[in-house]
């Protein structure tokens, strides 16, 4: 599963909670994701959690907002192995 398909069901989660999440599910859908859109999700959702006093909606788009941060997360991780990689085998080739 990619990044995409992850928050697309992040907001297939929170559609019955926040009619926002479809109209963001749609704009995800179209769109090809980078860090500034995931960072946008993250901001969103953070400033949604601060305004909502129900627990348990507060609960799943906190939940959500984890979700989306731990993608970044290991995506991070993943291009920095990628990017010594890439040094490890330009090192092979030098060798050449």
């Amino acid at each position: 599963m990619n990044k995409k398909e992850y928050i697309l069901k992040v907001l297939d989660a929170l559609i019955e909670y926040r009619p926002l999440a479809r109209g963001l599910k749609i704009l995800v859908n179209g769109n090809a994701l980078d860090d500034t859109t995931i960072d946008g999700l993250i901001e969103i959702f953070t400033k949604t959690i601060e305004g909502i006093n129900e627990g348990e909606i507060k609960e799943k788009i906190q939940r959500s907002k984890d979700v989306l941060e731990q993608l970044k997360k290991i995506e991070e991780e993943q291009h920095l192995r990628d990017e010594k990689s890439l040094n490890d085998l330009d090192e092979m080739i030098n060798k050449i």
